[in-house]
């Protein structure tokens, strides 16, 4: 059984609608040694397992702490039912750290088969996210991503 121990990268990546917390914002209850709230944390934090602590992201059967998110810098998480079909998210803990190490990797190993949306925080200390960008089979790409530059401008996507 794995445990985030000290890994609260999820807490400022992803979004949590029931306490109208944006994508790459702090949580508010966010403190020196974790979830100020944990007993009494909303349902999607209750449920969000990343691919790390889910146990997916393994070498050989053992546990990689190399691949926690803290860690490599990279949230995985599979959606088997997003918009755009079965796909893995790969969201940035920081910029960049998609296209290196262990991550790079991963991704890599993923986009054989399944669509892959890396998404990197916005630059220069804004909230929220920035780029989105998909790797996988060319015609889920092209699919994703003819969705995705569909949309009205200013119309977020959050998770």
């Amino acid at each position: 059984m794995r445990a985030c121990g000290s890994c609260s990268a999820c807490c400022t990546v992803m979004s949590v609608h029931e306490i109208a917390k944006g994508m790459y914002e702090a949580c508010e209850h966010l403190c020196g040694v974790g979830c100020g709230i944990y007993a009494e944390r909303p349902g999607a934090c209750r449920t969000f397992e990343c691919q790390w602590l889910r146990g997916v992201l393994e070498v050989d059967g053992t546990i990689d702490n190399e691949m926690r998110p803290d860690a490599c810098g990279v949230i995985f998480h599979y959606q088997p039912d997003s918009a755009f079909g079965e796909m893995y998210t790969a969201c940035e803990v920081e910029r960049g750290a998609s296209g290196s190490g262990r991550a790079q990797a991963i991704i890599k190993g993923l986009e054989e088969r399944f669509l892959v949306m890396i998404v990197s925080p916005s630059r220069d200390g804004e909230k929220g996210p920035g780029e989105r960008s998909f790797v996988g089979p060319r015609p889920l790409v092209t699919r994703a991503t003819a969705v995705l530059w569909s949309r009205p401008a200013g119309q977020r996507d959050e998770r």
